[in-house]
């Protein structure tokens, strides 16, 4: 297959926020000052960087797939989401640590500087001789400490059960939001590849036009000396030829700006080399081109990654309920504390591990139970309820929202297809309408205004082509999306 390489201008930030690459840029109509603008922007910082930095190796030039699975591998949003997994898993062993052993360790020194006293009734009760009435007495050290280690287990708890089943649920909605990302990623990359197939191949016949246009002007220069036409003949050929000039300057700028789209789509360095190996298919491998059956019931469509977060959501939707009701059960746990207490008269003597300590132990078991908690519990479960009901709805709403942009976007790929059938022939007539009028040109039965207007219909009948060309391939991608069958890959 033959390579075909492409610039490596970087792209503005402008560009980066570009979701999808429209074809319009591409044609008379699109083109506006501001889009010029950029495009030139791009070019001088292209310049610029080749100036500032070295360019990488030349890389291998890439297939359609083999740019998406580089996305796949390199874009942040795709990196992020991966991410998202590993925290995910995470979030399951933080919430299963819960229900494992848990061991906690203190020590604590005390220094009694005004020791706290007991008071008596009556001083008599201890020494006879006292006066009668109260009697205050010191029944603790000035220094004391205290060290050690509890063991708690937690035996039973309702909620937590659930909640290592809702931690699941979790993980399987960071896993499907990878999918969807993967999918967003593909269709962006594919929209950007086919846009810059198309506009290459139109400046490559914009630039082959510009040579029988240099042609045939010296052809009519050297007619011209030899007094055969006249000079506002060659002069309407010299202006056709200096806005054909403009128009092939202004396609290859955008083509630019739609290559350094797609290198952002991709996750490629803006800076780097970018080569593609795939060329456009031809024309009749695209009218025949198999596409999936469009399906008929409702529940075909689960299979898009949207739809099944929403399945997720009402799944986390019962799981919450659960929770909330096995709050009513008592929850259940264990406690083993073993320590020492120590008192001294000296802060020397409670530092010392072989001093004045006494040692103690402790086994607990805990029930907690919440009888009555105003209703609280019943109120939120009313909610989650609520908010059940909504998501089963959305999804009945999104799954009928795919099926009509899957008839959507079918009949868009059915008209694509006759429009560019249409376009083909349109392209071939004026192609044969500018060859006749060339020759009867030439051979003087013809003007050279006829000529002009052939070739610049000839001109709008490629524009037209390349439009319903491009719009073929999106109303594919969009397509495979609708019916939930565009993946990481291209299928």
């Amino acid at each position: 297959m033959e390579h075909h390489q492409v610039s490596n201008e970087p792209a503005t930030l402008n560009l980066l926020l570009t979701q999808s690459y429209p074809m319009q840029l591409f044609s008379r109509r699109g083109f506006t000052p501001l889009t010029m603008g950029i495009a030139l922007a791009i070019v001088g910082l292209g310049f610029h960087s080749k100036e500032t930095r070295a360019q990488s190796p030349e890389s291998k030039p890439f297939s359609l797939s083999a740019a998406i699975q580089y996305g796949i591998d390199h874009h942040t949003a795709s990196l992020n989401a991966s991410e998202d997994i590993l925290s995910s898993k995470a979030r399951i062993r933080e919430i299963t640590s819960i229900g494992l052993p848990q061991v906690r360790g203190s020590y604590g020194v005390t220094d009694n500087f005004i020791i706290q006293k007991v008071i008596i009734p009556d001083g008599r009760l201890f020494n006879p001789n006292a006066p009668p009435g109260p009697l205050a007495l010191e029944f603790q050290p000035q220094y004391g400490g205290n060290a050690n280690i509890t063991l708690s287990q937690l035996l039973f708890d309702g909620s937590y059960l659930v909640g290592l089943k809702g931690a699941q649920t979790f993980a399987q909605i960071a896993i499907k939001s990878r999918e969807m990302t993967y999918a967003q990623i593909s269709e962006n990359i594919q929209k950007a590849y086919y846009g810059v197939l198309v506009g290459q191949h139109r400046v490559d016949l914009l630039e082959a036009s510009l040579v029988r246009l240099d042609s045939a002007l010296l052809e009519m220069r050297i007619m011209l000396e030899n007094g055969i036409i006249e000079r506002l003949d060659v002069q309407r050929v010299e202006l056709q030829r200096n806005q054909l000039l403009t128009e092939t300057a202004k396609i290859a700028q955008l083509r630019v700006l739609a290559l350094q789209l797609l290198k952002f789509q991709m996750g490629y360095p803006l800076g780097d080399t970018l080569l593609l190996s795939e060329q456009l298919v031809d024309i009749p491998l695209i009218t025949n081109e198999a596409i999936p059956s469009a399906y008929r019931d409702l529940e075909s469509f689960k299979s898009r990654p949207e739809a099944s977060l929403l399945e997720l959501q009402i799944k986390g939707n019962d799981l919450e309920i659960l929770s909330l009701q096995a709050g009513y059960l008592p929850s259940v746990g264990l406690q083993v504390q073993r320590g020492a207490l120590a008192g001294a008269g000296q802060f020397n003597q409670v530092l010392d591990p072989g001093g004045n300590w006494f040692a103690y132990g402790s086994v607990g078991l805990g029930i907690n139970w919440s009888l009555f908690d105003s209703f609280n519990k019943r109120y939120k479960i009313q909610q989650k309820r609520i908010e059940k009901i909504k998501n089963e709805r959305l999804l009945f709403q999104f799954l009928q929202s795919s099926k009509l942009q899957q008839e959507q976007a079918l009949m868009g790929v059915q008209n694509a297809i006759a429009s560019l059938k249409q376009q083909v022939r349109n392209q071939d007539l004026s192609r044969d309408i500018l060859k006749t009028t060339r020759i009867k040109y030439r051979e003087g039965v013809g003007s050279n205004l006829e000529v002009i207007q052939a070739e610049a219909g000839y001109r709008e009948a490629q524009a037209a082509y390349f439009n319903s060309l491009y719009e073929y391939y999106i109303a594919k991608v969009d397509y495979l999306k609708a019916s939930g069958k565009l993946t990481g890959n291209n299928e």
